[in-house]
């Protein structure tokens, strides 16, 4: 059984490539700039670009209070970079988010919930979004290794969908209410955030007002909870409508580095009656 489901899609830059590579150093800022010139009686070099980002966290020494340092193994962020690509964020209550697609195209989403009993996993409900048509999932189970691997698979469209993902280094970040303060953009879309989290701005031109939010208040775990709503009543993201969702802050390689990276936040939220659903990955301004 399928139903049609009007889907708002973000248009994303490298959604996929979201927190990409393993380990890495501290979460200080680490920014490459040119060197002096050697004699003033040389000729003038060709400036070299300033090159600013940070070193990715390193799930070998997390961060105090981080997810990777105070989760319980099975929440938090995690990733699949190959030919089909992955994000999947889980709660501390076990629901279970995530978008799948081929390099930077978004291809289906996913919402569920799960119960863990080690090294076990069994999703409880759930449905996916393939081509804008929504399907139950189900049959849902498989392993992990707490803060290392989780596979498995569950059955959507009839096809038995595939699970392998690593637990992401983006969970060695220590985070608080401000590390998302600002303006985040992609595209069409941009959210201004203030210390308290309340943000106002638009998603795809959509306007929204709505919070972001630590989804363990008081604590340093990388994952919030974004609750929007719209404020125009003919645009997709419709007034009088909320949508919910989980989201975190994620890491971007910088271009011209192979060392340093961008944060980011990816967020997917959907409206209570699931036949809406926006998602995105934007940058910091």
């Amino acid at each position: 059984m399928k139903e049609r489901l009007p889907l708002v899609i973000s248009v994303l830059g490298s959604i996929v490539l979201a927190a990409c590579g393993g380990g890495g150093g501290g979460s200080s800022p680490a920014v490459q700039t040119a060197a002096p010139a050697t004699s003033a009686s040389a000729p003038a070099a060709s400036p070299t670009p300033v090159v600013a980002g940070e070193a990715l966290p390193s799930l070998a020494a997390p961060q105090a209070g981080s997810t990777a340092a105070s989760g319980n193994g099975f929440e938090g962020i995690w990733t699949e970079s190959s030919t089909s690509r992955m994000t999947a964020l889980v709660d501390p209550a076990n629901n279970v988010s995530y978008m799948s697609g081929l390099f930077t195209v978004v291809t289906s989403t996913s919402f569920g919930t799960a119960t863990t009993a080690a090294p076990n996993w069994t999703s409880t409900s759930g449905f996916e979004t393939i081509s804008s048509v929504r399907y139950p999932a189900t049959s849902g189970s498989g392993t992990f290794t707490a803060k290392q691997t989780l596979t498995g698979s569950y059955v959507a469209d009839s096809k038995t969908m595939n699970l392998s993902l690593n637990y992401d280094p983006a969970n060695a970040l220590a985070v608080t209410q401000s590390s998302v303060t600002g303006t985040w953009a992609q595209s069409r879309t941009t959210l201004t955030v203030d210390d308290a989290g309340d943000f106002t701005g638009n998603i795809l031109g959509c306007g929204v007002t709505g919070t972001l939010a630590l989804t363990t208040p008081g604590s340093n775990k990388n994952l919030y909870t974004m609750t929007a709503s719209g404020t125009t009543s003919t645009c997709a993201l419709a007034s009088g409508v909320t949508y919910t969702g989980n989201a975190a802050i994620t890491f971007l390689p910088v271009s011209g580095s192979t060392t340093l990276y961008k944060r980011s936040i990816i967020y997917l939220i959907k409206a209570t009656d699931n036949l809406v659903i926006a998602y995105g990955q934007l940058t910091k301004q």
